[in-house]
């Protein structure tokens, strides 16, 4: 993992979302932001949402995303399911919680792990 992408950081998903039968990920954007005038605006519309539509790999990540799965067991994970499809995990991971965290779709805890002591 990059710096900015620990091991230990632990993604979260910041929008709304529904699992199809098929097991397919559909992430709902509101089209004007969360704010009062976006939400007005929004209410003028039949369908107020984008619809994100991600594929395998991307609804295995966003599931995981849930603020308690660090990016180190989302590797594993990618990797037990996916086999040599998804290499090299870590960069292809990084480079889609990159893309969401730009889009402010999640969020990271950074929150460092308490250090061990050794005793010396």
């Amino acid at each position: 993992m990059t710096s900015e992408l620990r091991g230990h950081t632990k993604p979260r998903r910041l929008l709304d979302w529904r699992e199809r039968s098929n097991g397919q990920v559909v992430i709902f954007r509101p089209k004007f932001g969360h704010g009062v005038v976006g939400r007005w605006l929004a209410s003028c519309l039949a369908d107020p949402h984008y619809r994100i539509r991600l594929d395998d790999v991307g609804a295995f990540v966003w599931k995981a995303c849930d603020g308690s799965t660090t990016l180190l067991t989302i590797a594993e994970g990618m990797r037990a399911k996916f086999g040599s499809d998804v290499e090299p995990v870590e960069r292809r991971l990084a480079q889609f919680v990159r893309r969401m965290l730009l889009s402010r779709i999640l969020e990271l805890d950074q929150r460092e792990r308490p250090v061990e002591k050794t005793d010396n």
